[in-house]
């Protein structure tokens, strides 16, 4: 869609408008998850951020508030706002939902306020209650007019709703479904899960009109292996990744961004990311 300048500057500092990608790091995880692993010491994350050359990172109101600073002192990635909290991520534990709720915490304002290229926000599709994915469209629809309004990119996390009648929410049909979803409420970037093959990911962004970027989702295998879906994320098409614990609960964060990095922006294969990076244990073992 049409994009206003203020828009188009902003987007340039999360997906560099000559490759067309981008590489960033959500860290957001406490506003829905409270204390995680990873995220004990986040000025020296940030700072690994900054010499990683992160594009930019996802952080809630709170941590911008309290260490928004360290990204104007290390010249550090460009700010994404969360705007809103979930239970989603609770689910199946002791204070979890059968079905997960999702409110607005900030707003567009607030990203203006604090100098962020974007915000985020999830739209959950597949609720066994109905009115909660009502309750969903109707915030994002709020969200997505104040940002035109302010010239404010706005990034909408399409995804199944966990523990719902949404099924097997990586299966490639039904990411694709919501996703172009998303693109139909206005966004100007889709974040996404990943749909379980190259392949697979090819169908959904070949029918997006916006850049896609996925998800890591939880840390369940080894660093290589996340550097090894990276690959595969881009050779499905998308933009780039957001990626968060996958990363930063790594063994060594800052070699696993550098190598991702270098998949990302400099096309790099695997095995020379990996050699670039720096990495300090066994790849295949860590």
């Amino acid at each position: 869609m049409p994009q206003t300048l203020g828009k188009q500057l902003r987007l340039s500092r999360i997906v560099d408008p000559k490759t067309k990608r981008g590489f960033c790091i959500a860290f957001d995880h406490a506003l829905q998850l409270g204390p995680c692993a990873g995220m004990e010491r986040p000025e020296e994350s940030l700072d690994q951020m900054a010499e990683a050359g992160v594009d930019a990172v996802i952080l809630p109101l709170g941590s911008a508030l309290q260490y928004g600073p360290r990204l104007v002192a290390n010249g550090g990635p460009a700010l994404i706002l969360r705007l809103d909290q979930t239970t989603m991520w609770r689910e199946g534990t002791p204070l979890g939902y059968t079905d997960g709720h999702t409110r607005l915490v900030a707003a567009v304002e607030d990203a203006v306020a604090l100098g962020a290229e974007a915000v985020i926000t999830y739209l959950f599709v597949g609720h066994n209650d109905p009115a909660e994915e009502t309750a969903a469209f109707r915030d994002n629809a709020a969200v997505n007019a104040a940002a035109r309004k302010a010239g404010m990119v706005h990034i909408i996390e399409t995804m199944g709703a966990r523990g719902a009648r949404a099924g097997d929410v990586h299966d490639g049909e039904f990411v694709r479904f919501h996703s172009r979803i998303g693109v139909e409420m206005g966004a100007d970037v889709i974040k996404t899960d990943w749909p379980g093959s190259v392949a697979a990911l090819r169908r959904v962004t070949a029918a997006l009109p916006v850049p896609v970027m996925l998800a890591g989702g939880p840390r369940d295998g080894t660093d290589r292996g996340t550097i090894e879906l990276v690959d595969a994320i881009m050779k499905g098409g998308a933009a780039g990744i957001l990626f968060g614990r996958a990363i930063f609960q790594a063994l060594d964060p800052l070699a696993v961004m550098k190598a991702c990095r270098a998949i990302v922006h400099d096309r790099l294969p695997v095995d020379a990311a990996i050699e670039q990076s720096g990495f300090r244990g066994s790849p295949a073992a860590a």
